[in-house]
């Protein structure tokens, strides 16, 4: 829906996620359903509280500081640069810039000193959504979770002047939203994020390769999905990490996924590719089902640590309060 451009940053994101919620609220049953659209369950909410809204905006990405020169945003680089900000004073050697000499120093210490400064360089957060048919299921939706995710981070960069991204993806990649900066912003990516073409499959390599082939530049990327991919998903994040990103991937699954409830005799139907399963489940398969699921999310885990690459998985359930206060926080991916 249009968003007048003289509504504040909080007043475009009521306007634009209050669209099509009350429908989706008579719509929540107690069994997993697909996100349809603009389809908003109540954890939409959340980005409705003033108060969150501006515990985001204190919020700090941090990086081990792989960030690009160009418009300064609020980003801390680690490295030293001509910026107003005063970072430390280090000995003068033949070659420096003699304008760079504090001499004020010299007046105190009676040597020649160099003032360096603390850069705030521009950080480019790339936001991958997940948007195949296995990403539209769970209670709470896993798709609607990961909209509100990532619209949550985009938010956050853009109160700190970075640049943000967004692209849907599943058998192959959406059209990408073209880079923003600045709060005002804010409803062209919630726009975008509300607009996926669910459906398909997941083929994470083949759609890391075509965003790879675009004009990317290093930054943070984000990739948020479940991870049930066709194909060769590690590839993926190494070809991301090549492009001299810093890479967290965001596992999301259901709550069913992690702890089913089903009993007896059932039938499975994979939702991408139709296939049906027919099988007998009691407390025995329960237990060695979620144990399987178990091993799978620690051996995604122990290949991005060695990779070193963030690894959070979150429930569905989860609420962004408690992932940005206190998860992203303990990880030390924000401040």
């Amino acid at each position: 829906m249009p968003v007048p451009e003289s509504l504040s940053p909080v007043d475009r994101l009521r306007q634009v996620f209050v669209h099509g919620a009350s429908r989706a609220r008579r719509l929540v049953q107690t069994t997993a359903r697909p996100y349809h659209g603009n389809d908003l369950s109540n954890e939409a909410s959340e980005l409705l509280q003033e108060a969150f809204l501006h515990r985001l905006e204190r919020l700090n990405l941090l990086t081990r500081g792989i960030v690009a020169q160009g418009l300064a945003g609020e980003h801390r680089s680690r490295r030293r640069a001509s910026s107003i900000e005063f970072a430390d004073y280090r000995k003068y050697v033949p070659g420096d810039d003699f304008r760079l000499i504090d001499w004020n120093a010299f007046a105190r210490l009676d040597g020649l000193f160099i003032r360096q400064n603390e850069a705030k360089e521009d950080l480019t957060v790339h936001l991958l959504v997940d948007c195949s048919q296995s990403m539209n299921w769970g209670q709470p939706n896993k798709l609607g979770f990961s909209r509100r995710l990532a619209a949550a981070l985009g938010f956050m960069a853009l109160s700190r002047f970075d640049a943000v991204t967004a692209v849907y993806f599943a058998d192959s990649l959406s059209e990408r939203m073209p880079v923003v900066r600045g709060k005002g912003q804010i409803h062209r990516l919630l726009t975008y994020l509300d607009h996926a073409d669910v459906g398909g499959v997941t083929r994470l390599e083949r759609a890391v390769r075509e965003y790879c082939a675009g004009p990317v530049r290093g930054g943070v990327a984000f990739l948020i999905s479940d991870l049930l991919a066709e194909d060769d998903w590690q590839s993926a994040i190494v070809r991301l990490l090549a492009q001299g990103m810093e890479v967290v991937v965001i596992h999301v699954l259901a709550p069913q996924e992690l702890h089913p409830t089903v009993d007896g005799e059932i039938e499975l139907f994979d939702s991408e590719t139709s296939e049906v399963v027919e099988m007998v489940v009691g407390d025995e398969a329960r237990h060695a089902y979620e144990q399987r699921i178990e091993d799978w999310c620690n051996s995604i885990q122990d290949f991005c640590h060695r990779s070193e690459v963030g690894y959070l998985r979150f429930d569905s359930a989860l609420s962004l309060e408690e992932i940005f206060l206190n998860r992203l926080r303990r990880r030390r991916i924000v401040q």
